[in-house]
């Protein structure tokens, strides 16, 4: 009999770096498990990602995974990302697996709407995972949320989950997760993260100067711009595209741009306080494998 290869597709937003190293931990760990993987950073690539993906799985009849990642703002995914997963084709007949990153702070709704939209279109959910990051926030702290994350232990839990969604992917009708299983915040919490938005929370980002004097037009800022927000007139101006990772305050070479976080760090620590989110990284998987847990 003829086993055919499992095709996995990884796809993942990533500004400040710790959505792609677990998405690097998947890809590594399935070529061990010699599964053919393809892998799609949001940020970088020019195709059409989400038809790309949609043909080839059809084509795959039932032998495919989609991983996709976002990191954790505002309670929610990456707009791009759940773009992406509105975009993707319905009865694919393909399985999923959504993974969030998130600083400490709360990793509030992200993995049950991208769950959700994923369900939508007929994906069956094998599985999903929240893992614990450097708050990309707090870079300029000794002690940041997050720090040392992800580490050794975060990235076995992610081989792990690999290994069980690999085993799930050669059974004849692998048992998935249900959506309540992503449903992990309190009726009362849920009901208010549904009512905030990265766009609403914009309105309270400190604002960021440009120090004329030290700026040369380098481009840096825009080239280091996972959402292509950055333009020049003549100075560096952030379109409504921005998603605040900040990047271009971290890498400009001049330390031409500057925002004052202080407050941020503040509502972020309070914020972590009140949820007490626990525990900090996790993979979930259905209950028959809990149980064997």
């Amino acid at each position: 009999m003829i086993i055919k290869k499992k095709k996995v597709f990884i796809v993942y937003f990533s500004p400040a770096g710790s959505t792609r190293h677990v998405a690097e931990v998947i890809e590594k760990q399935f070529l061990t498990l010699g599964a053919e993987v393809s892998s799609f950073n949001l940020a970088e690539s020019s195709c059409d990602i989400a038809m790309t993906i949609s043909q080839q799985m059809e084509a795959s009849e039932g032998n495919s995974c989609l991983f996709i990642g976002s990191p954790v703002y505002v309670s929610h995914a990456i707009p791009l990302v759940m773009k992406c997963i509105a975009e993707l084709k319905e009865n694919t007949g393909a399985f999923a697996v959504p993974f969030v990153t998130w600083g400490g702070a709360c990793s509030g709704i992200s993995l049950y709407e991208m769950g959700k939209e994923l369900i939508s279109k007929k994906f069956t959910l094998l599985g999903a995972a929240k893992i614990l990051a450097l708050h990309s926030l707090m870079w300029q702290l000794e002690d940041p949320l997050g720090k040392g994350h992800p580490d050794a232990d975060d990235d076995r839990m992610v081989e792990e989950l690999v290994n069980h969604i690999n085993q799930k992917l050669y059974e004849d009708n692998p048992e998935g997760i249900k959506l309540s299983d992503l449903a992990y915040q309190t009726k009362e919490n849920h009901a208010e993260m549904e009512k905030i938005s990265l766009q609403t929370a914009k309105a309270h980002m400190p604002e960021r100067t440009i120090d004329t004097e030290l700026c040369n037009q380098c481009q840096v800022c825009s080239d280091v711009c996972p959402a292509d927000a950055v333009t020049f007139t003549p100075y560096p101006d952030f379109g409504h595209g921005c998603v605040f990772c900040f990047n271009c305050l971290k890498k400009c070479p001049e330390q031409a741009i500057h925002a004052d976080l202080s407050e941020i760090w503040q509502r972020i620590r309070d914020r972590a306080a009140f949820f007490s989110e626990r525990p900090y990284s996790q993979i979930i998987l259905s209950l028959t494998e809990r149980l064997q847990k």
